[in-house]
């Protein structure tokens, strides 16, 4: 059988698992439809993000009804592969690390897929009146139609952007066999990576924490904090890392805690290889000698991640943060002061390492 897709046909089974028809957009007007892109798997594995930046690297693009997608998707019996997920609060090293992962045949990195972002624009947005079992098949057909059996990995990692933190909740509760890794850092080392941006990035600051906002009853409980206009940079930042830590712990207590495990970067970086083989064994699959060391591959770990032209140092890295503190000390100090009895109030420190994935093994030299 074959279906319409804009000037050309397309069969059910190439538009549902080949690794070409990447799944990328969706509109709720005109009925429903869903946007794929063609393109070669080889440039979905490069992307640094498959985001909407994206688009001009495929070799086309076609829209097909919704409705049609997801009848024809819920009427196969195919197995498709368990995708597992990576969250973070952004400037952890994600990227980082699913590269990593991308670097030996087990796994399959999508880096921010579009089709998530726009998913948890949707379900933020104040006209979004989709009801709860649409919005969970939308959810899961989505999600599904990323998982295929792609050439060159098994199992596929999908790193979410930080602003589709929102959508944590949803695959603990929709996709119950797929597990989550959340990266996360201590709050001065986000702090230092925030005042380290260009002026442009950091001017959207404000507007990210109002979305964040929207996304539980934070500002219902805590309104004090949420005066942005008031704020100074970086209690603005203090409040973007508090309240996505805060919607995790949310996520934990509302599904349960069994899917989820967490990770900081700080210990990533200081012990890649033993992170690496926990966050692999995590992930289903037992590392051997042999794939860890191509997961560290010097043109992997040795370049910035969202750069790759750009050489990455974890010591140039610290040198950075030191000389950001000697300039900005007193002002992240303050922030930090500021925001402590919130971060206490929540216990958002132990509840969240308490789901370390290097739990069980014992600390290295450098964890210490």
């Amino acid at each position: 059988m074959l279906i319409d897709a804009d000037n050309f046909k397309v069969t059910i089974p190439s538009l549902l698992f080949d690794p070409q028809f990447h799944v990328f957009d969706f509109s709720t007007k005109k009925g429903g439809l869903t946007k794929f892109l063609l393109v070669e798997e080889t440039k979905l594995s490069q992307a640094p993000f498959i985001d909407i930046r994206f688009e001009a690297f495929a070799a086309g693009n076609f829209s097909i009804p919704t409705k049609h997608l997801f009848s024809i998707e819920g009427q196969h019996d195919i197995v498709r592969p368990q995708p597992v997920y990576i969250f973070h609060h952004a400037f952890v090293c994600s990227t980082l690390l699913a590269r990593c992962l991308n670097q030996v045949d087990a796994f399959f990195s999508l880096k921010e897929p579009w089709i998530l972002r726009r998913l948890a624009d949707f379900k933020r947005s104040p006209g979004n009146k989709m009801s709860p079992e649409r919005w969970r098949s939308t959810f899961v057909n989505y999600n599904q139609l990323l998982a295929k059996n792609y050439l060159s990995g098994r199992i596929p990692v999908i790193k979410a952007t930080n602003v589709a933190n929102n959508l944590l909740v949803d695959v603990l509760r929709y996709m119950p066999n797929s597990k989550v890794l959340y990266l996360y850092s201590d709050l001065e080392s986000f702090l230092i990576s925030n005042m380290k941006k260009t002026t442009e990035t950091q001017e959207k600051m404000a507007g990210l924490l109002a979305g964040f906002l929207r996304d539980s009853d934070f500002g219902k409980k805590y309104p004090a904090y949420i005066n942005v206009s008031q704020l100074s940079f970086l209690q603005i930042c203090s409040l973007i890392w508090v309240v996505n830590l805060h919607g995790l712990q949310r996520a934990i207590q509302e599904v349960g805690a069994a899917n989820v495990r967490t990770l900081e970067m700080a210990v990533l970086l200081s012990d890649l290889p033993n992170t690496l083989s926990d966050v692999s064994r995590y992930f289903g699959h037992q590392s051997n000698a042999q794939e860890i060391r191509g997961m560290m591959d010097h043109e992997v770990v040795g370049r910035h991640a969202k750069d790759q032209s750009q050489l990455f140092d974890v010591t140039l890295r610290d040198r950075e943060a030191l000389t950001i503190l000697d300039r900005f000390g007193p002002e992240v100090e303050r922030a930090k002061q500021w925001i402590q009895p919130l971060v206490e109030e929540l216990d958002l420190t132990s509840s969240i390492e308490s789901q370390a994935v290097t739990s069980g093994r014992p600390l290295s030299a450098g964890d210490v």
